[in-house]
């Protein structure tokens, strides 16, 4: 009984009120947590369900659910508890502890509602069929840094809530920011060079490029460095500010490959067969069978060499695979090297022919004479 009386002077002559809001806050809870439950239970079993095309009302349907879980309980139980707090007149002595209280639970709330928006309006996007899923990787660091941020900002508004001055702090780090920005100009470097990567795009990952004497293809985009595997197959990880400032050669954006070749024959080939010889290269290119759509743009007696006759010739491969490239020239090569065999064609090498005057009288010396 003394035990009773003690807590109702704590509580003061509200007692009712406060008995009031926390049966509030308890039915509260039991619905929100019986609804948190069965909203699980519908997600999974849409997630579960690998058939569903984006036509369907059920696929159009699961973001929908997501948000109420997600976002819109934890904002329920927020309201709940905002009305249960305005129905109770409080004590001096337990206001300040209920609104400091109050305050952190409502900027918790808040800031992950926010982030969970955002996650939610990621996934949304790369959902759809004609979104490129690489740049969900490339994105991922960039959310990461936002909702951090966030985070930071809720911090300061919680404290400017509870009362504190939060004017010299912010100047404080205003001051500390710039003196951190000098120290660390290469880490901001490459945090900007990761928005340059990121919004216009040289490459994404998984295109193949060459960069300085290096060529590789792209397994990862960092907010400071990336990750390219490089032909001898160690992973090479350079700084994203490093990578924005050399020339990039993207091979994966190119439609199709230009290659020129030359070729020389002697200076001793029939005349009918240099003119066939254009005729043949180009007959020789259109019937690639390695793939097709290779196109021979043009192939020409182009001139007279030192020790040859040049023939110069362009054809384009509809692919920009290397090793595709590398098969068509090895077909193109091997049927023209045939052909003039069958023909009696010879390829020209560097050679020089040395002819002598027949009136020169030419003499030998003797052993005898060179030693006079």
């Amino acid at each position: 009984m003394d035990t009773l009386l003690s807590f109702n002077d704590f509580l003061g002559p509200n007692t009712a009120q406060y008995i009031q809001a926390l049966l509030l806050v308890v039915l509260g809870l039991i619905i929100l947590g019986i609804g948190n439950v069965l909203l699980k239970r519908r997600i999974r079993t849409l997630e579960e369900r690998h058939n569903l095309t984006e036509e369907t009302k059920e696929r159009k349907s699961l973001p929908v659910w997501r948000f109420f879980q997600r976002i819109a309980v934890p904002l329920l139980f927020l309201g709940i508890l905002s009305i249960a707090v305005s129905m109770v007149e409080f004590d001096e002595r337990i206001q300040r502890t209920v609104q400091v209280l109050f305050s952190i639970i409502m900027t918790i709330i808040i800031v992950r509602s926010v982030n969970k928006g955002i996650e939610l309006s990621f996934a949304k996007y790369f959902e759809k069929e004609w979104s490129n899923h690489d740049h969900e990787k490339n994105l991922k660091p960039l959310i990461s840094l936002v909702k951090f941020i966030l985070w930071i900002v809720g911090l300061l508004f919680l404290l400017s809530n509870l009362g504190l001055d939060i004017s010299t702090a912010l100047a404080g780090l205003g001051v500390g920011g710039i003196a951190v920005a000098i120290a660390a100009q290469g880490i901001l470097g490459d945090l900007f060079s990761y928005f340059v990567i990121f919004f216009d795009k040289p490459f994404e990952i998984g295109d193949f490029v060459v960069f300085g004497d290096k060529a590789g293809i792209v397994e990862r985009i960092g907010i400071k460095s990336s990750r390219i595997r490089v032909l001898s197959g160690e992973v090479l990880i350079i700084s994203n500010s490093d990578l924005t400032a050399s020339r990039i050669h993207n091979y994966k954006q190119m439609k199709r490959r230009r290659v020129v070749f030359s070729l020389g024959v002697t200076f001793e080939t029939k005349q009918e067969h240099v003119e066939e010889i254009p005729s043949v290269i180009r007959s020789v290119i259109e019937s690639v069978s390695t793939i097709e759509g290779v196109t021979c743009d043009r192939t020409h007696f182009q001139a007279f060499g030192t020790y040859s006759l040049n023939f110069e010739t362009v054809y384009y491969v509809p692919s920009p695979d290397y090793a595709v490239y590398m098969d068509v020239q090895q077909e193109i090569y091997q049927k023209i090297f045939r052909i003039f065999n069958e023909k009696g064609i010879e390829f020209a090498y560097p050679t020089q022919k040395l002819y002598a005057a027949q009136d020169v009288p030419f003499t030998v010396a003797t052993s005898n004479e060179l030693a006079d």
